[in-house]
């Protein structure tokens, strides 16, 4: 009797999917599954009408990337047409809508879909999921192998803990989910914070507003402004980026080698801290040209405790225009008309945009259950369980995408979740061609030593500093923080490669059914080579990580660099 090709080694079984979130990180899933998987089934649920995450979501007066556009792509599908350095958030997320339509990635999508809960049954090895429908109220059931958690960790807008907030009569928004037809107009406007965000919006609405009171409740460190001929992309440059990809391949790589050379900035007393903090206290005392406000404006922190900022210098000489007042300290209360400050002062407003930034806490919005009464939402309350970014402790076959220790603040955020993607399909592909694997959950000790681990490291880094940060979800210490402790060159080497030994895996039956009936999948290929490993010379794969390593990174293609210095730091 014939052999079955169901019963070769590493027959594949199907698989289901479901990924919370159709942001960056679902739309890079649903790609990477599509180029390289068959036999799963992929359902993307978000609460969103339209994909981008954050991009569909913060649509405030200025809003931008800080990140070079042509950088804040996937690494292998650039984008020749962005029309500005820092592109709006607008273009960004038509980007994400472009990335849909070219890959026919319409079919995963459940768009205005929230997904209400998830609950793990260890009977049947399944996630059984609770969705809303956003437009009809109608709660949908659905189950999964695998789920993934891609909800980011800028989707829940942290609105100022202050009393009074329901008493205020006028206006109110907050700058993540802000409402583009409030007409600003010779109105008189408070804003609440003075980060990413404000540093934006305060420019954008300052010369059509009556008056704008802000509140700094701490300074940010920030960088020089692009000139406004050299942040716009001509269209000459456009077409130039069109026709021939390889001169936008070159910017981008550069723009790249340049994000990547500074990370010892982020190590405390580092030759480059020490060149960085010079530079930026004399360009900022330059704009400020005040002491007092120099004392108010220029962090005593370390650059890059919290964010640095791009493009701040318009920022700071809009604090000196005449409709522009700036309090320095945080909002004690809101009042019917207004708000007040700390020393007691009202001031009134018609309408008081909230920067105030994100929760940052990662705790779910929706509840992650497990038998025994273990819900993720209470228990990461107490401590995060994450491990790399990518898995949570004792939770199985789930998995996070720009999850807790993921570097968001030390290089291209987009490439860390390339390396996510590619990292949780190296798990989906085990689970689908090992057919007697049950669940996968990363073990308890290996998360423990991680975080171990990152706090060791994060004593040297000024990550731990005097400053609200979103790594501790804007609080002072308080907690290890929860970005990568490294650079994202290093991230990317640590992630290339899973530590299996870091998992526990669960079978039913036979772990070693997985090599079926002793027929291999390429006897099952009629168009494959049966002699593919007959060569003329050795062109199989490195067998150390060093070779490997020197490989992908074209060791040796560059001229020797200095290493740990960047030379657009050093003080002139």
């Amino acid at each position: 009797m014939d052999p079955v090709r169901e019963e070769a080694i590493y027959h594949a079984r199907h698989v289901k999917i479901i990924c919370v979130g159709a942001g960056a990180s679902g739309l890079c899933l649903a790609y990477k599954l599509k180029r390289s998987f068959r036999s799963y089934a992929l359902t993307i649920y978000d609460k969103n009408p339209s994909v981008g995450g954050t991009w569909y979501e913060n649509r405030y007066p200025g809003c931008a990337c800080d990140v070079p556009s042509h950088n804040y792509v996937y690494s292998f599908e650039p984008k020749a047409d962005f029309t500005s350095v820092y592109a709006g958030s607008t273009e960004i997320q038509e980007y994400f809508q472009g990335f849909v339509r070219k890959y026919e990635l319409e079919q995963h999508l459940k768009l205005s879909h929230a997904v209400e809960g998830a609950t793990w049954n260890e009977e049947k090895g399944i996630w059984e999921v609770g969705i809303k429908s956003l437009t009809t109220g109608k709660i949908v059931e659905d189950w999964c192998h695998i789920l993934i958690h891609a909800c980011g960790y800028l989707n829940k807008p942290a609105w100022p803990k202050v009393s009074g907030l329901d008493e205020y009569g006028g206006i109110k928004v907050h700058s993540a989910d802000y409402d583009t037809s409030i007409n600003l107009s010779d109105r008189n406007v408070v804003i609440v914070g003075a980060g990413s965000s404000a540093v934006q919006i305060l420019p954008a609405i300052q010369p059509i507003v009556k008056s704008v009171t802000i509140f700094i409740r701490s300074p940010s460190w920030v960088l020089p402004d692009i000139s406004t001929e050299a942040g716009q992309i001509s269209t000459k440059q456009m077409e130039e980026f069109i026709r021939e990809p390889e001169v936008l391949l070159r910017l981008r790589q550069e723009n790249e080698r340049t994000m990547n050379s500074i990370f010892s900035l982020y190590i405390k007393d580092s030759k480059l801290q020490q060149q960085c903090r010079a530079l930026l206290e004399s360009e900022m005392g330059k704009i400020i040209n005040s002491q007092e406000l120099e004392e108010k404006l220029i962090p005593k922190f370390d650059v890059g405790c919290k964010r640095v900022i791009p493009s701040g210098f318009k920022f700071l000489r809009t604090l000196k225009e005449n409709n522009v007042k700036a309090v320095y300290s945080a909002v004690k209360s809101f009042t019917p008309s207004g708000v007040l400050s700390e020393d007691g002062n009202e001031y009134a407003a018609d309408v008081i945009i909230c920067a105030t930034g994100f929760d940052t806490s990662y705790i779910p919005r929706y509840p992650i259950l497990k038998p025994k009464g273990r819900n993720l939402q209470t228990e990461w309350v107490e401590s995060i369980t994450g491990y790399m970014g990518v898995g949570v402790s004792e939770f199985p076959n789930t998995f996070t995408l720009l999850g807790p220790y993921t570097p968001v603040s030390n290089g291209p955020t987009l490439i860390a979740i390339e390396a996510q993607v590619d990292y949780i399909c190296a798990f989906i592909d085990r689970f689908q061609t090992e057919p007697s694997i049950h669940s996968i959950e990363p073990k308890k000790d290996a998360c423990d030593d991680f975080k171990a681990y990152v706090e060791t490291v994060m004593d040297k880094t000024v990550w731990t500093g005097d400053c609200r940060n979103s790594h501790n979800n804007h609080k002072i210490r308080g907690r290890v923080p929860t970005t990568w402790p490294g650079s994202t060159l290093h991230y990317l080497e640590a992630m290339r490669e899973p530590r299996w030994d870091d998992w526990e895996f669960k079978y039913t039956g036979n772990r070693f059914s997985w090599m079926g009936n002793g027929i291999s999948q390429t006897e099952w290929d009629p168009t494959a080579d049966l002699a593919y490993y007959i060569r003329q010379n050795d062109s199989g794969p490195w067998d150390s990580r060093w070779k490997r390593t020197m490989e992908l990174n074209k060791s040796g293609s560059m001229p020797p660099r200095q290493l740990h210095r960047q030379a657009k730091l050093a003080v002139e």
